[in-house]
């Protein structure tokens, strides 16, 4: 017993003295190469087009905001027809521009368009392809629910999209939920599909398959209350960008005794000639879009 005290009293001792022992250790990471961040999806609705363009910070950066780039000139440009599209800055990074559907000012489908973005002696560059949407939304329903249990812990009004993915095979999507006007951009409710969602089978031209009509499209937590409107709309979206939104879902889902080390994420913008050690990052697309909205009721 005398021995077993003694040892417990050791190991007690040596708690004390490593824990006593601890520095807080303040690392500083120089940040290599700064980066001109593109985050640019516009669409063919006739409304104001917006891209942000901002600068990265280093990781550690306490203030946890990229800095806005005010000073750039930015251009959509038709690489079949030559016409240009100027955007003009406002405010926070933002640089917009109005369709015009008198003077043909619109983007149209089927067309290639190139992003031009020319800052500090820098000129970035990237093409894509304005791909069409799904044809119409037939419906949004309400899914009335009673919470008992996971997923649904709250009693309520759920929704869930009917629409019918295009004919042949090769579509991509990104279907946004907007409540009340406010996007839900939580990365856990990205909802991107290939096709109508299931095409192992060559599945292709039907109604979206239930994950992509429902679940993704629901907050289990927050179940749709009377009176607020929900809006969903269909955004056509290219391969490459299907894949780059599958690569950020893995990185932030990267975790546990088997995770990967993470990486830098690749961009569909590029740097033109000497780039004074710049980089670029952030995603360009251009899409078709449709959308329909309803108003929750009892």
């Amino acid at each position: 017993m005398k021995m077993k005290s003694i040892l417990s009293i050791s190991l007690i001792l040596g708690w004390v003295f490593l824990s006593s022992c601890e520095d807080i250790i303040d690392v500083q990471i120089e940040q290599k190469q700064k980066k001109i961040v593109v985050d640019a999806f516009i669409d063919n609705a006739i409304k104001t087009q917006r891209i942000r363009l901002t600068e990265s910070i280093p990781y550690f950066d306490s203030s946890k905001t990229e800095p806005p780039v005010s000073d750039a000139q930015v251009v959509l440009a038709d690489t079949g027809s030559f016409k240009l599209f100027n955007f003009t800055y406002k405010e926070n990074g933002y640089y917009e521009w109005e369709p015009n559907p008198a003077s043909g000012d619109t983007l149209q489908v089927g067309r290639n368009y190139a992003l031009l973005i020319i800052q500090g002696g820098d000129t970035i560059v990237g093409v894509s392809r304005l791909n069409p949407t799904i044809d119409k939304i037939d419906s949004i329903r309400t899914v009335p629910v009673e919470g008992n249990g996971p997923p649904f812990i709250d009693s309520g009004k759920y929704i869930e999209l009917f629409a019918k993915d295009r004919q042949g095979m090769g579509d991509f999507y990104w279907i946004k939920l907007f409540r009340n006007d406010t996007q839900n951009s939580r990365l856990n409710n990205l909802n991107i599909s290939q096709d109508m969602g299931n095409n192992s089978n060559g599945q292709d031209g039907d109604y979206f398959i239930y994950p992509v009509r429902f679940n993704r499209n629901n907050e289990f937590l927050r179940p749709y209350r009377q009176d607020e409107k929900v809006r969903i709309e269909v955004y056509s979206i290219n391969r490459e960008t299907f894949y780059w939104f599958q690569i950020i879902q893995n990185q932030a889902n990267n975790g546990g005794l088997f995770a990967t080390p993470p990486v830098n994420i690749q961009s569909n913008m590029f740097m033109l000639g000497d780039h004074s050690g710049r980089g670029v990052a952030g995603f360009y697309n251009i899409g078709a879009v449709v959308g329909d909205e309803i108003i929750i009721q009892e």
